[in-house]
């Protein structure tokens, strides 16, 4: 059995951890005046969502493992 990853082996932070993705076809909205427009719609339409296999802290951003592992790890069935 694996060992539980439950936090940051640099930082030793709990908060959590992410992924980075690449999305594509994902619209960004501005005004005329160069400020940012209503977005709250811009993943609607996004295609072709890449997953990056890496898990990063939270807190201090530095790669922890792959997805795979963390699933294992911690019984995560990955979607």
């Amino acid at each position: 059995m694996r060992k539980r990853i439950d936090k940051c082996p640099h930082c030793g932070s709990d908060w959590g951890v992410f992924t980075k993705m690449t999305l594509i076809n994902v619209p960004k909205n501005y005004n005329f005046d160069g400020s940012e427009g209503h977005n709250g719609e811009m993943y609607d339409n996004a295609e072709n969502i890449i997953d990056k296999p890496t898990v990063y802290c939270q807190r201090c951003g530095k790669a922890i493992c792959r997805w795979d592992k963390f699933c294992a790890a911690n019984d995560i069935i990955p979607f």
